[in-house]
């Protein structure tokens, strides 16, 4: 009998906010900072302009002559690497992968596993009640894993995911799993 191997999750890094400085807002609504283990929480990223990005699933070259009259850039270079972190976020992040969120305020990483498919809020349906920046539109729910703290040694070994809001880290899941001390596992 064939069986079918399910796809090695992707580690992202996400900022939620400037330096992560949303994060904490993202993920307190149902108890402290920072979340237990296994609670729920979001990440979400900004550029409202650009609209439901569902819209755009099939027609990436549609997306990016709205994402330019959104938001216009001289340096085609910048444009291109600003343009593509949305789409990373609604089309390329799936259930299953993994991120990991800077939070410079309090010095921490939060680990977690994407649970939610990617999900619009420009009506403040999570009910965070105006307590998160206005153009933080674009969420998706996780299952927070580890905290590390700035002082823990494995906070060196995964603070690199760079300055943008959303990237790929070079860290593979299982070198991710291998810092954790193999205490986590994909769903």
């Amino acid at each position: 009998m064939d069986t079918v191997t399910a796809p090695t999750p992707t580690v992202w890094g996400v900022f939620v906010g400037q330096n992560g400085d949303q994060l904490e807002i993202f993920n307190s609504k149902f108890g402290p900072f920072p979340p237990k283990k296994e609670s729920e929480g979001y990440i979400a990223i900004g550029w409202p302009a650009i609209g439901y990005l569902p819209m755009f699933k099939d027609d990436y070259a549609d997306y990016v002559q709205k994402f330019r009259t959104a938001y216009p850039h001289t340096n085609e270079r910048v444009f291109k690497t600003q343009a593509n972190m949305p789409w990373h976020f609604a089309f390329e992040m799936a259930k299953g992968d993994w991120v990991i969120c800077p939070c410079s305020a309090h010095g921490l990483l939060l680990i977690g596993e994407v649970i939610g498919d990617y999900e619009q809020d420009y009506h403040d349906e999570l009910g965070l009640h105006g307590k998160r920046r206005a153009d933080f539109v674009h969420v998706r729910k996780v299952k927070w894993k580890e905290t590390i703290l700035r002082n823990d040694s494995r906070y060196s070994q995964l603070n690199r995911i760079g300055q943008l809001t959303i990237a790929r880290p070079n860290i593979t899941f299982t070198e991710l799993q291998a810092v954790l001390g193999g205490v986590v596992t994909a769903a």
